[in-house]
């Protein structure tokens, strides 16, 4: 047994015996067609990277592909960064404390999606009290402004004797991602990219630990876009703002380090992998090109999972994603993390959701071992080639953008918008021809799953803290902010009196602002939860769901396949489909048919069955019920369809089927939904 080995196979020996598997068809036939325009190959080999620029690169070094620090994890691991979407600040204070308890290492806070949002410094002292902000860093998508809210933190530092330089993370302004995700601005762009650079000088003295500038790709993302637009988008916007800071008096430098950019990342994990050492190769090209140094091309990524992949029915399946898409995320070597709660589509979090949405990163760390492997992608012919093909794919878009004139050039003309829709059209239609297959959603359905409660195991939650607002005490407040250090000196004095953000940037807004044609968010499911809200509310009016029932022919296995498929074919859209086990004459089918009193049936069986049943069933069915619904399971041939639509059969259920459209219309006709 020792002297015993397996035989050596190569490539050639793998093609030959795929093309006998394959009987005739050329091989080209295993390829995937990708969103990103990419042909993914069912094999890779070490010659699919031989001629890639990067591919013996170390962790932390050149293009910073495999990350940009050369211990990866194993030093220190990603910041666990979970979401606040809370309704008051004493909630808030209360649950920060509880998920630092239990593995949370950075506070996470979308100022825009929270319930009550932060307004004034007693709010701050509300939320952060007993909080040690020398000791965590902060995650803060400020919108379309970071400096009002910085300065209310730095306010809140200094009167809790936290030294300003021990600050870290990022409060970020994203003006462009407010842009793309609302169609419009508030305050005019250019007095926008003014404060930016203000706010850079200002924290590069102040606050060097922290960033200021967001360049979020979660508009696009969670818009329909594929990675390569995704990459594209973001890099666009991060030139924007380096030439807007250049044209300021910023340094590559400096306008660089102050950045941080945020990722969605989706359920397809190779692909998402690679979508961000391809994000770090790029970044490091820009760095180059304007003279950057190091240190300004190390790209700093955080991410939360995707919100686009998430579905309403059957909920629990998320975490299942989340996970995954964590899994991602960490071997594509973000910085920080949100996984998103199961529950994200329905409702606010709560103590379960949360803590499964924490524990599946502790897991990946403490049980899964992620961090104790430098780059475990690296040199994988696979993802290698994957990431080269994104980057490429994404360079030549990228171009395509700056060659229109910039991002904002290219939102103005739609030339965004539109190829995203392009994208995010074929994949709803993907979905609704269950190409696309989404678990519990179009495949699997789960009709007697229960409605989500939410379950709060910390105590009840407190009432909102009502805003306090100073009037006219900031009418003059723009005259007093000519540079970085009167604006953050003279913001911190406003609000340590009590003004009110609001009413601070209130001072800046106008109108006749630029706008573009937003990119509306939406989820990939939204379409087949559609028909299982209208079948729900029918329960809910008649005590049943709309329901279908199957006239099977022959024995189990002549009927099982189409039947199985049937049953989830119209179970995806909240049909009750009444099953039999066969039928082996036309008069039995004739009574089944009449015991189950339904409008609608769909005969399964064999082809050869069909020849024998289909046609005077049908008549039988008509003569009795002439407004029945008759329907076929899988494709024929034209002379039969013909044959079979002649004696009253209504249509043809198959693969290529569009399910949604089938349901739909079916749904129309019983009355189950409505049309719009």
């Amino acid at each position: 047994m020792k002297n015993q080995k397996f035989p050596a196979a190569d490539s050639k020996v793998w093609k030959e015996e795929a093309e006998k598997s394959l009987k005739g068809k050329p091989l080209e036939k295993l390829l995937t067609n990708t969103y990103e325009g990419i042909a993914l190959k069912p094999l890779y080999t070490k010659e699919d990277t031989k001629n890639l620029d990067h591919i013996n690169e170390f962790p932390g070094f050149t293009s910073y592909k495999r990350g940009i620090n050369p211990t990866g994890y194993s030093v220190k691991s990603w910041e666990v960064s979970q979401e606040l979407n809370v309704s008051s600040f004493e909630e808030a204070n209360r649950i920060i404390k509880h998920e630092i308890e239990r593995g949370l290492t950075m506070l996470n806070l979308v100022l825009d999606n929270l319930e009550s949002p932060i307004n004034t410094l007693d709010d701050v002292r509300v939320l952060l009290d007993g909080i040690e902000l020398e000791k965590l860093p902060l995650f803060v998508d400020a919108g379309i402004l970071s400096f009002p809210f910085l300065s209310l933190i730095a306010t809140y530092s200094n009167e809790t004797q936290v030294p300003l330089k021990d600050l870290s993370g990022t409060i970020g302004m994203d003006p462009i991602g407010t842009l793309v995700k609302d169609g419009k601005l508030t305050i005019p762009l250019e007095k926008l990219y003014d404060l930016m650079s203000s706010t850079v000088k200002w924290s590069k003295v102040h606050t060097p630990q922290l960033r200021t500038v967001l360049v979020n790709g979660n508009p696009y993302h969670n818009g329909g876009a594929n990675a390569v637009q995704e990459l594209a988008y973001t890099i666009a916007t991060a030139v924007e703002y380096i030439q807007e800071g250049l044209d300021r008096g910023l340094s590559i430098n400096d306008i660089a380090n102050s950045m941080t950019f945020s990722y969605s990342v989706g359920s397809n994990m190779f692909m998402e992998i690679s979508k961000l050492r391809a994000a770090r190769m790029l970044w490091t090209r820009i760095i180059e090109v304007y003279g950057g140094d190091k240190v300004a091309g190390q790209m700093h990524i955080h991410a939360r999972t995707s919100a686009y992949t998430k579905t309403v029915y059957d909920p629990y399946v998320n975490m299942l994603r989340s996970t995954t898409e964590a899994f991602a995320a960490v071997i594509g070597g973000v910085n920080s993390l949100h996984v998103s709660t199961f529950d994200e589509p329905t409702k606010k979090a709560d103590n379960f959701s949360r803590r499964i949405a924490r524990n599946t990163q502790l897991i990946l760390q403490e049980e899964a071992h992620l961090n104790k492997v430098v780059d475990p992608a690296g040199g994988s012919w696979y993802v290698e080639s994957l990431t080269n093909d994104l980057a490429e794919n994404t360079w030549a878009l990228f171009q395509q953008v700056e060659e229109q004139g910039g991002i904002l050039n290219a939102l103005q003309s739609g030339f965004i918008q539109d190829s995203i829709e392009k994208v995010a059209g074929k994949r709803v239609e993907n979905v609704k021809l269950r190409k696309e297959k989404i678990v519990g959603t179009n495949f699997y359905a789960n009709l007697s799953e229960k409605e989500l409660k939410s379950i709060d195991l910390e105590g009840p939650k407190s009432k909102i803290i009502p805003k306090t607002e100073l009037d006219g005490v900031a009418k003059d407040y723009i005259d007093r902010v000519k540079d970085e250090e009167v604006l953050l000196s003279t913001t911190m004095d406003l609000v340590t009196q009590g003004v009110a953000l609001k009413e601070l940037v209130g001072q800046f807004e106008s109108t006749n602002n630029i706008q573009v044609k937003p990119i509306h968010s939406h989820r990939l499911a939204e379409s087949f939860e559609e028909l299982r809200n209208a079948a729900r509310r029918h329960k809910e009016a008649t005590g049943s769901f709309p329901k279908i029932g199957l006239l099977n022919l022959g024995t189990l296995a002549m009927h099982k396949p189409r039947a199985d498929f049937i049953t989830g074919f119209f179970e995806a859209g909240g049909f009750e489909v009444h099953k039999n086990e066969g039928f082996t004459s036309v008069e039995a089918a004739v009574k089944g048919y009449e015991s189950m009193d339904l409008s609608t049936v769909v005969i399964c069986g064999t082809d050869e069955l069909y020849k024998e049943f289909a046609e005077p069933l049908s008549n039988q069915i008509k003569s009795i019920h002439p407004n029945a619904k008759i329907y076929v399971a899988g494709m024929q041939d034209k002379e039969t369809e013909t044959s079979f639509l002649h004696a009253g059969i209504s249509g043809f259920i198959h693969m290529k089927s569009n399910c949604y459209e089938v349901l739909k219309k079916l749904q129309l006709e019983m009355g189950v939904a409505v049309d719009e």
